[in-house]
Parts: C-alpha cells; sequence; structure tokens
C-alpha cells in the first residue's frame, strides 16, 4: 500500500459551534475527530507528497520564468508581463524560506504546449540562469505545465519544475490552520499529485475520504446557515482578490481591534464571520473569505466551494478591490469572473457594492479637501483606466480603511440595501412608556429598535420606530393584533 489504511469511520462528529456573543466577533470552537485529523495528518501519505513535489524543509532558491504572451487573453490587456513578474516573486516569497534568486520575461509565441515551453535558444538561455544563480527550484508562472512540460523541462534545468497551480497550493498547505481548511486543501492536492504520477487510480481511496469529509462540512455548514437563518441576522460577505483588505475593511466596520490584517497572499482561507451593528442597529454577519487569484485552475477554487458558498448564500457581497495595485483591472475582473463561476445569481452579482480600497495611496500628496471631492475622484479614476468596466455610480465607492476614508458612505449604502436585501420593514410605535407593547417591542427581541423618541404632546408616550423582518412583523401582528391602532407610520 502506498500510504495506510484510514481508521473505520466515527458514528460522531463534533463540528464547530458559533455563537451570537457581546463582542463583535463570533468566536469558533474547532470541530475534533480524530478520523478527519488522521486522514489529514497521514504521515506517510505526507512524505510521499513531499516527494512527488519535491518540498524541502530548508525551502528552495527560486528562478521565475515569467511568460509574456504574444496574443493576451481576453480581460488580459491592460496587464503588463512585469506586473504579472511582481505578483509571482510575491507567491514565491510567501512561502517560508522560499526566495527569489532570478528572474526573466520570455514571450512565448505559440499557445505554449511544446515539450519545453520554448524554443532551443531560449530554453539554453534560461538553463545557464538557472545554473549561475544557483536555484534549487524553477517557477514558470503559468496555472498549469502538462506533464511532458514537467517532465521536459526538470531534464534541462536538472532542479524541480512548478507552475502556478503547485505553488498556490504549497501557500493554501502552508496557512490552513483549521480542520476545515486543511481538509479543503487536502482535496485540492489529490489531482496534483494524481497528475504528477500519472495514475488515475492512485489516490482513489483518499479522495473518497476526503470528499465525504468535505461532504459532511457542507452539512454543517447548511446547519449554521439554517440557526443565522433563525436567529434572523443579515449577513455581507467580503470577498476580493487576494490581498486586497478584505479583513482590514471588517476591521474597519465592526470596530473590532482582535483583528489583525495580514499583508500577505491568502492570509485568510477559513471563512470566518464577524458581527458587527449598522448605524439604525441593525446587527449584521461580515463573512471573510478567501481570497482570489488569476491564473489557478478552477479545481483549486472548486475544492473550497463548501465555504465559498457563505458568499452566495449571504444577503449582500462587498467587492474589495485594491485601487493602489497597478494590475487592479485584471484583478477586479478576476474576482467578477470567479464569482460567476460559483453560479451566483445575476441579481445579486448586480446588486455588489464594490469599493476601491487603499485609495490615500493613489495621491498621498493630496489635501482632505481634494480627498473628498467627487470630481478629483474620478479624474484620478479615469486617468488610471478601466476599460470594459461598467459600475453603476451608486455602487462604487472610494474608501480607505487606513485612514476610515469613505466608510460611512459605505455604512449608509450598506444599510440601504441590506434592509431591502433581507426584507426588513420600518414602522413606528406611538406607545405607552413601560406598557405591553413597549415591554413586546422593547424587549421580547421580536425587532430591531432604531430610535426611541418621546412624544412632544404627551411625555407618557413614546415614538419607537422599530426594523421588522417581514416574518416577524406577521407574527408580531398576529400575536398583537391590537398594536395595529399604535402603529403610526410602515416604510417597506
Amino acid at each position: 500500500m502506498l500510504f495506510r489504511k484510514i481508521f473505520n469511520h466515527f458514528s460522531l462528529i463534533k463540528f464547530s459551534i458559533r455563537t451570537f456573543s457581546h463582542t463583535s466577533r463570533l468566536y469558533t470552537k474547532e470541530f475534533i475527530d480524530r478520523h478527519i485529523q488522521s486522514l489529514i495528518n497521514d504521515n506517510e501519505f505526507a512524505s510521499m507528497s513531499s516527494a512527488l513535489l519535491h518540498i524541502r524543509s530548508a525551502g528552495h532558491r527560486v528562478y521565475i520564468i515569467q511568460p509574456s504572451m504574444k496574443f493576451k487573453a481576453r480581460g488580459r490587456q491592460s496587464t503588463t508581463a512585469q506586473l504579472q513578474l511582481s505578483e509571482s516573486i510575491a507567491l514565491i516569497e510567501t512561502l517560508n524560506k522560499w526566495r527569489v534568486v532570478g528572474h526573466g520575461i520570455y514571450t512565448l509565441k505559440t499557445s505554449g504546449s511544446q515539450r519545453y515551453l520554448y524554443g532551443k535558444g531560449n530554453v539554453e538561455k534560461i538553463t545557464n540562469e538557472v545554473h549561475e544563480c544557483q536555484a534549487t527550484a524553477v517557477f514558470v508562472s503559468i496555472d498549469r505545465l502538462s506533464l511532458i512540460q514537467i517532465d521536459g523541462l526538470t531534464e534541462k534545468f536538472r532542479v524541480p519544475v512548478y507552475d502556478r497551480y503547485s505553488i498556490v497550493l504549497q501557500i493554501f498547505k502552508n496557512h490552513a490552520q483549521s480542520g476545515a481548511a486543511k481538509l479543503q486543501v487536502a482535496l485540492a492536492e489529490i489531482p496534483l499529485l494524481r497528475y504528477r504520477k500519472n495514475d488515475s487510480e492512485l489516490f482513489k481511496d483518499r479522495e473518497q475520504n476526503l470528499r465525504a469529509e468535505v461532504a459532511k462540512l457542507e452539512q454543517h455548514r447548511k446547519l449554521l446557515k439554517k440557526r443565522r437563518l433563525s436567529i434572523d441576522i443579515p449577513t455581507v460577505a467580503v470577498v476580493g482578490y487576494t490581498n486586497a483588505g478584505k479583513t482590514s475593511l471588517i476591521k474597519a466596520l465592526t470596530k473590532d481591534a482582535s483583528l489583525q490584517p495580514k499583508n500577505q497572499l491568502f492570509a485568510t482561507l477559513d471563512v470566518t464571520t464577524y458581527a458587527g451593528v449598522l448605524p439604525n442597529a441593525l446587527n449584521v454577519l461580515y463573512v471573510d473569505t478567501v481570497g482570489f487569484i488569476a491564473d489557478i485552475p478552477t479545481t483549486l477554487i472548486e475544492a473550497f466551494r463548501a465555504t465559498l458558498n457563505d458568499a452566495i448564500d449571504a444577503h449582500l457581497i462587498i467587492h474589495v478591490c485594491d485601487i493602489s495595485h497597478p494590475d487592479y483591472v485584471v484583478q477586479y475582473k478576476t474576482v467578477l469572473q470567479t464569482l460567476r463561476e460559483l453560479d451566483i445569481p445575476s441579481s445579486k452579482l448586480e446588486s455588489i457594492i464594490t469599493v476601491f480600497n487603499k485609495y490615500d495611496l493613489l495621491n498621498q500628496q493630496t489635501s482632505d479637501e481634494q480627498d473628498n471631492n467627487e470630481e478629483e475622484k474620478e479624474k484620478i479614476f479615469s486617468q488610471k483606466s478601466m476599460p470594459d468596466i461598467n459600475i453603476e455610480n451608486n455602487n462604487r465607492l472610494y474608501i480607505s480603511c487606513k485612514t476610515n476614508q469613505g466608510l460611512n458612505q459605505l455604512t449608509d449604502i450598506l444599510q440601504k440595501k441590506l434592509m431591502i436585501a433581507s426584507d426588513r420593514i420600518t414602522c413606528v410605535y406611538r406607545v405607552l412608556q413601560g406598557g405591553q407593547y413597549y415591554q413586546v417591542l422593547v424587549n421580547d427581541d421580536i425587532c430591531t429598535i432604531e430610535n426611541m423618541i418621546v412624544d412632544e404632546h404627551d411625555p407618557q408616550f413614546i415614538h419607537l420606530k422599530c426594523l421588522f423582518s417581514k416574518t416577524a412583523y406577521a407574527k408580531f401582528q398576529a400575536h398583537y393584533s391590537g398594536a395595529s391602532k399604535y402603529q403610526i407610520s410602515k416604510d417597506s
């Protein structure tokens, strides 16, 4: 056997429980199951994986080959090979003990389907540079090399050869903290290892076991969704390209000092939920999601569908885009394309709130008055050129999580859209202070009290501005039919 048999399946799975606490974060008690842990931490399989992918504890000295396409794919016209190289370098530097010792940009005149990817002259030049910088590995920054190309280039360079799939997967393995994240990374690894061994049956048993556990994870996620629905708290999924500032935005919106965003690619792999409160006192859950990146096979993202479904299920989606990044157009389009591949309904895609983060970095010499000037924003925005992107003005905001610029405007738009998306009703009641309806509305958690105003004509009465879900409002009306005479306004 290539790796040991998995233990018999335990009947009891202890999944994570998320509770709404007095702090702004929803803490997770990690599920513990020996079967899952033995499946993830199979030492024999881990050794095999490291051998197949040439992973060393000492890391690697990496030479990067950055292909420059003669004919750019649709959606990539605005980028440059130099920008792509910068991202490739960042990917390698994200891995502990891996460092870039050399790199080169080489034009692909064809589709790159030949055995050595390039012609004889370029291959010889690259080989010399790999040896001169004493590289122990080569990273070819395209989504996926063919098995023939991996064998051919390894033969030429005499060092391990990686593509974006294998590098991003290695980052995922290093950053996965929870059992859920490790489980999904392990599943994403199977197609790569099977591909490298050119054996479709080799990892069949392991894949079946992993898929079974991921299916349980999906069932658990559905239970959490059902629970969220039962407590009737609207949810907002925060998505974006990796390192665009998703966690920073959630920290700014929730005022959660415990959140420590990292300036690192794929810092967040687990879908984590945080509690916040909008200005109208409505509780809201912000869902932090795994970041997206260009040019990786869909099988890698597909393995995270169980957790990415939280974005599909959310009432609203906020798309965070780093406007200070020189390649932000491609990043923007990559995220939208990935969301489409997740089969998110078009109505939800159309309602996405797009926030262009790190606006303060665009022109740090600009005064606060200019920063707040919409014409100045549009001028800078147009100078950056965004071809083929059509965003309604009321769905496009310029913000800075560092300076809090634009966050009040974002909160206002978010509040209005969330009231509609979550089917909220606003009602104002004039009730006797301390009376039956006052006690029910204020103390029974049947609604959210946005504000209370003492009646100007009779201080014994108070005006309660209440936010109901349509379901809660119907139940309230059915149980307290006499409340209608105290209702002085209603907006739906």
